[in-house]
């Protein structure tokens, strides 16, 4: 190696290294200038909006599946489909996590979408299943699981009623779907299971156009000025409560088919469900504005309408 060589390899290009050396110190030099603090705290920030943002949105769950059917685990061979759908709705909604009750520490807690869904099903299906334990004449299955769905939905494992722990909605509605499918059991092993009279059936429409009433006037609530709550959770609950009644009408359908025929119903309950199909598929992709609440409370309307005909018809 002459002397030339070592010469340039101790000779440095001073501008050249000053601008390396300024640039990897000064982006080293500004992350170690900020506060341990202040990183923790942008470090939590962006911790929170994957928990309960992405991973929160990904579990949020909204879907109306009217192809779903209940299995023999709550539909034995000559059980009621109605109540077997109940449990089953009951159950999938349970199996996805009970939302409205969820507290913070849960990925899905600050969702609005889900828990409104959710508390929509609830309320049609505890119409129902009240309904239907009054027409059979107070069946002790009925009535467990009739009480069990008077929980709130939003009641959590620590509540303020004594005894204040235990007893959230989730564990009392899984108490109620065990109760209706032991009612369904003991219908199939019955001598004669048989169909259910025209009172009972119009006494479960009844309450499914109770339960519908009240979503619609808080449709029309919205309608007037959307101030009054959350447009996208209000809209879910409608749809929810929609798609628990277009679920049960299918099964009481399938209850009560002679009876339906006889009254030459068929027609008009075709329109009562596919009103509701209407409003349990409609899922606006960028929010939901007016003219979204104006279109779910005119098949709101409609659906309510068929079943008043229909309850007009049995009462004959």
């Amino acid at each position: 190696m002459g002397i030339f060589d070592i010469f340039r390899r101790q000779t440095v290009n001073p501008v050249t290294a000053a601008s390396t050396d300024t640039g990897g110190t000064s982006l080293i030099g500004r992350l170690a200038a900020i506060p341990r603090w202040m990183l923790l705290i942008l470090g939590a920030f962006f911790a929170a909006i994957l928990y309960w943002g992405v991973l929160g949105s990904l579990l949020s769950d909204t879907r109306a599946d009217l192809t779903v059917r209940p299995d023999t685990t709550v539909l034995p061979p000559g059980g009621s489909v109605a109540v077997a759908t109940a449990a089953m709705l009951l159950d999938r909604a349970l199996d996805k996590g009970w939302t409205p009750n969820d507290s913070l520490l849960r990925p899905t807690g600050l969702l609005e979408d889900m828990p409104a869904f959710q508390r929509g099903q609830h309320s049609a299906i505890s119409a129902f299943v009240t309904s239907f334990d009054q027409g059979v004449g107070g069946d002790p299955e009925l009535s467990e699981a009739a009480d069990a769905l008077k929980t709130p939905p939003e009641r959590g494992w620590l509540h303020g009623d004594f005894p204040f722990i235990g007893g959230s909605a989730e564990g009392r509605y899984r108490d109620a779907v065990e109760a209706l499918a032991r009612y369904n059991r003991a219908v199939a092993e019955s001598e004669a299971p048989g169909e259910g009279d025209a009172r009972e059936l119009r006494l479960a429409l009844l309450s499914l156009h109770a339960a519908l009433g009240e979503e619609a006037g808080a449709v029309d609530r919205m309608i007037d000025d959307s101030r009054v709550g959350s447009a996208d959770a209000q809209f879910n609950e409608v749809r929810g409560a929609a798609y628990a009644a277009a679920m049960l009408m299918r099964g009481l359908r399938e209850d009560f088919g002679t009876t339906i025929g006889q009254r030459q119903l068929a027609a008009t309950w075709a329109e009562t469900t596919e009103a509701l199909d209407a409003v349990s598929g409609k899922r606006p992709t960028f929010g939901v504005g007016r003219q979204d609440f104006v279109e779910q409370g005119y098949f709101l309307m409609r659906a309510r309408e068929s079943l008043r005909t229909i309850a007009a018809g049995l009462a004959r």
